[in-house]
């Protein structure tokens, strides 16, 4: 999962071999990182926001989540039974 400190640290990291390479220099280097920042903040917040607007019952969310999941388990598992009979059956 890409976390937001995971993101901004490696875009530290790309402007810091940039600066040891001589391809940006110090000040357009810091000026870079804390504009690249700035825009991952943002991305982040409306991120989280428009995933909060889209589930207005949450316990509701969660419950439908499981029973999804039950489902494709149990499913799978009568898939997989029907395979092994078909398997065996000669």
């Amino acid at each position: 999962m890409i976390t937001k400190e995971r993101l901004q640290e490696t875009i530290r990291g790309v402007i810091r071999e940039f600066k040891l390479t001589k391809h940006i220099t110090d000040p357009a280097a810091e000026e870079l990182t804390a504009a690249l920042e700035e825009r991952v903040d943002k991305l982040f917040k409306e991120e989280a926001a428009s995933i909060y607007k889209q589930v207005k019952d949450s316990a509701d969310y969660v419950a439908q989540l499981r029973d999804n999941a039950q489902m494709e388990t149990a499913e799978a598992f009568l898939r997989e039974i029907a395979v092994w009979q078909q398997m065996h059956s000669s």
